[in-house]
């Protein structure tokens, strides 16, 4: 029997190195592949649970418009009267913008159906004019006797 030779053992080197290379290699880009899928999982988690919120501000902003219309046009109240009765935070350019949002037809029936849900199921759901409660200004001016 012959004794293996350098030539011989060489490519059987050489192939367990490359081997042992591309099983490394294979082990990351499974690695990698898996972290890929975690990471796109969440950024899609992030991305529905934000557009969930934008909706759901939407249909408040639109609620509030709706009832600045009714204050506004109804009630017959100024801008400056409208943030008297509901605070300094909101602004007469707020009003504006909102009043403007409230007079938008709902994008879809489906849209105006979910909302309607919503707000059925929302612990406010209750309608603007059902308020009972009195408020300094809802009382006549008193008038001085003299």
């Amino acid at each position: 029997m012959s004794e293996p030779t350098g030539r011989q053992e060489r490519p059987s080197v050489r192939q367990a190195a490359r081997r042992a290379a591309l099983d490394a290699q294979a082990k990351l880009r499974a690695s990698r592949q898996e972290r890929d899928k975690r990471l796109a999982v969440s950024a899609t988690e992030v991305l529905i649970a934000l557009g969930e919120r934008d909706a759901a501000v939407t249909e408040y902003e639109i609620r509030a418009g709706a009832a600045l219309r009714q204050l506004l046009d109804d009630e017959d109240l100024t801008p400056a009267e409208v943030t008297q009765w509901c605070g300094p935070s909101l602004t007469v350019r707020e009003i504006a913008r909102l009043r403007r949002l409230g007079d938008e037809p709902p994008r879809s029936r489906r849209n105006s159906e979910r909302a309607q849900q919503r707000a059925s199921r929302a612990p406010m759901g209750g309608s603007t004019t059902e308020r009972t409660e009195t408020l300094p200004n809802d009382r006549p001016p008193q008038t001085s006797a003299g």
